[in-house]
């Protein structure tokens, strides 16, 4: 049996700190990223940051959002917009992005006519829980990976957060804002544990997504090493019974997720999920840093390999960073704009 070490990939608590990382390469051989298309003519001026709840069916409970409205959004008006799904890391919340990942700054500075939205994800990995959870037990104490978080917002009566993204956030977020309402209209996009949450929700639900992009994101649940990555010789994990065992209670909290079901693991997995992809299934996108401390490049090189090997055309930078908003506030930018350039525009 082969079981993963960890290597800490899942301690995803958003380090926001540290030294700013050199000025970003192309990894030899990779695709270059595209471009920023050219927009239609935007209005000037920045977009707006806005709040909102919403009831999630999946959840059991109202949650919060953030959401970018671009320059010249008018609730009244004619324009439609495409819709960009942002998700945060484990510890995190819907405000990340905005505080500390200056994506509303990066939207301006593109003039992106796009529609972001920020949900709260907990610490979920965006998946169906195999494990129920106790509400009531959960408002009764502090959140583990979020102490500061109130548990009276944080806490859901039943853990479908697959569901409470693809089903009931899309379908709100349609009937709230004046969004382009069809699959090829929407990406989703996210840091870390949010990285892992776009790209396995993308592949899985690809008549809901067009496009998917991960920052550091945890791209091969099951990849068990070599550190450093070595081509053609990557293990994948078949036993997952003890994963994470040294870094409780990280493991246990993932192995809760997903259960004791192997066919389960790899469902979510993302680089076990791309072996099927074709190119031109999705648009996809993956960053990371060479120095992330969670090791998530060796993974994310291990995806890269997978969809190459299946001639999966993909953007891919690997270079000098850490697993910090340093790295992902300057990522930003080239994430937005792949979107846009894979998104139907706004119109009219």
């Amino acid at each position: 049996m082969r079981t993963p070490r960890l290597s800490a990939a899942l301690v995803l608590a958003a380090a926001f700190a540290c030294s700013k990382p050199a000025a970003p390469t192309e990894t030899p051989g990779a695709r270059a990223e595209a471009p920023a298309p050219a927009p239609p003519v935007a209005p000037d001026g920045p977009g707006r940051v806005e709040e909102g709840t919403f009831a999630s069916a999946a959840l059991g409970v109202d949650k919060r959002y953030l959401v970018y409205l671009p320059a010249g959004y008018d609730p009244a008006g004619a324009r439609r917009y495409p819709v960009i799904y942002m998700l945060h890391g484990l510890g995190g919340d819907e405000t990340n992005w905005v505080e500390h990942g200056r994506l509303a700054e990066a939207a301006d500075a593109l003039k992106l006519q796009a529609i972001v939205v920020m949900p709260d994800g907990d610490a979920s990995f965006y998946a169906n829980w195999a494990t129920p959870v106790d509400h009531a037990r959960c408002l009764g104490q502090k959140p583990v990976f979020s102490p500061e978080a109130d548990p009276a917002t944080y806490c859901v009566k039943t853990a479908r957060y697959e569901d409470y993204i693809v089903r009931d956030l899309v379908a709100h977020v349609d009937a709230t804002y004046r969004t382009i309402p069809e699959r090829g209209a929407r990406g989703i996009g996210g840091l870390s544990m949010g990285g892992f949450g776009a790209l396995q929700l993308a592949m899985r639900h690809k008549d809901v997504f067009a496009s998917a992009a991960s920052h550091s994101g945890v791209t091969a649940l099951l990849y068990a090493g070599p550190h450093p990555y070595v081509a053609g010789q990557a293990v994948i994990a078949d036993d997952v019974k003890a994963w994470g065992k040294e870094v409780e209670p990280i493991g246990a909290h993932v192995r809760g997720i997903f259960g004791k079901d192997l066919a389960t693991w790899q469902a979510h997995d993302p680089s076990t999920l791309a072996a099927s992809l074709s190119d031109g299934d999705l648009a996809l996108y993956l960053d990371c840093g060479t120095e992330d401390v969670f090791l998530l490049h060796d993974g994310a090189q291990y995806l890269h390999d997978v969809l190459a090997a299946r001639g999966v055309q993909h953007a891919w930078y690997l270079g000098p960073g850490k697993h910090t908003f340093e790295l992902w506030a300057q990522r930003i930018d080239d994430s937005l704009a792949f979107h846009a350039a894979n998104l139907a525009p706004a119109a009219p």
